[in-house]
């Protein structure tokens, strides 16, 4: 069985959760709030990752199918399995039309949509195909060039001065109701709650006893981070501007000039995105090879075509941009609750009942 470290289930966590956030100004419908409802969907996402790691410490050598099967039984548990392997390709067939979307728009204008995602499918299907290991180390290898990006334009930011603090007033100029509105089940579904694909990949953990402690700091410590560049990009653009941005961040990048030396700096932030929806779909990708897997009890390696064409078709299922942030900002994100809420919490019910009819 494959086996990863602590220090990489950290990192995989910290690119995996960064992902494709950046790219949207989350929690907008609050306006100058918006800050605020990521910090409350991030606390509330912790009490889910706080759910899921008990869930696991039930089994720690069970990866989801198998938590499923335990606790409902071989159909209806492989069933809900079954629902688990097409959320996970589904949503890792956004992150593919995200990644089609942003190259189209921001960078190779003329090149087919087709072709962009063709490729970086073809990436991920490698990397998947070569198993967990592989792509902890690439994800490793990413990592400080992603942490090096981010602090250079954070730092570019502060030197030109662009972030204005007034841009966050009036706090809570509405009230409370708001930030919960747009905390709730947005923000919380994307992307803190994703977090339940780690029931996937905990089981490939060698030191399962700090795989609670590994998990709680990296997500605390990523959730800051998010908060803190929603700060920073509703400092810059303002409430207004962001609400209507396609790509706050871009938008942010674009505006730098310094000394007319250093312009144009929206190559980073596209390296950035690409580093971040190349993680996310490749282990939401894993996370549907390894369930169907476990469901279907047959060879790892003949998972990873099948899901990988039915990735690949469901991204020509939208018509264009708007239709695709349209579906997965407002209707997606309306039931993926089901999964990272409902059935979780389903599972934490059955497992405390059985152990104490076992007790008694």
């Amino acid at each position: 069985m494959q086996q990863i470290g602590k220090n990489q289930l950290s990192i995989l966590i910290i690119v995996f959760m960064i992902g494709s956030t950046p790219l949207f100004e989350l929690g907008i419908k609050a306006k100058q709030d918006a800050w605020l409802a990521m910090t409350v969907a991030a606390v509330a996402g912790l009490l889910l990752t706080f759910m899921y790691v008990h869930i696991q410490k039930r089994a720690p050598g069970a990866e989801l199918a198998e938590l499923l099967t335990m606790h409902f039984g071989r159909w209806i548990g492989g069933f809900i399995a079954v629902l688990y392997v097409i959320w996970f390709s589904y949503e890792s067939m956004r992150n593919v039309r995200d990644v089609g979307e942003l190259t189209t728009m921001a960078l190779l204008t003329s090149t087919p949509k087709w072709i962009v995602m063709l490729l970086i499918l073809t990436a991920g299907a490698y990397t998947v195909s070569k198993g967990l290991e592989v792509f902890v180390r690439v994800v490793q290898l990413l990592f400080p060039i992603a942490l090096l990006s981010y602090a250079f334009i954070v730092l570019l930011l502060l030197i030109t001065r662009l972030p204005k603090l007034t841009q966050l007033l009036p706090i809570l100029e509405n009230g409370i109701t708001p930030v919960l509105t747009a905390a709730f089940p947005d923000v919380l579904g994307f992307p803190f709650g994703q977090m339940v694909i780690f029931l996937v990949f905990w089981k490939h953990v060698s030191e399962k006893k700090i795989i609670g402690r590994a998990s709680y700091w990296s997500y605390i410590g990523v959730s800051i981070f998010l908060i803190f560049m929603n700060v920073v990009v509703l400092c810059v653009l303002g409430p207004e501007l962001a609400a209507i941005t396609a790509l706050p961040l871009l938008e942010v990048v674009q505006m730098i000039r310094l000394a007319n030396i250093l312009e144009r700096l929206d190559v980073i932030v596209t390296l950035l995105l690409y580093i971040g929806l190349y993680v996310k779909m490749t282990a939401l990708y894993m996370a549907a090879v390894f369930t169907l897997k476990a469901v279907l009890g047959i060879a790892y390696r003949l998972c990873v075509l099948p899901i990988g064409l039915v990735i690949y078709g469901t991204a020509f299922l939208e018509p264009n941009n708007t239709y695709h942030l349209w579906i997965g900002l407002d209707i997606t994100l309306k039931i993926v609750p089901v999964f990272q809420i409902l059935l979780p919490l389903l599972l934490l019910i059955v497992g405390m009942r059985k152990k104490y009819k076992q007790a008694k």
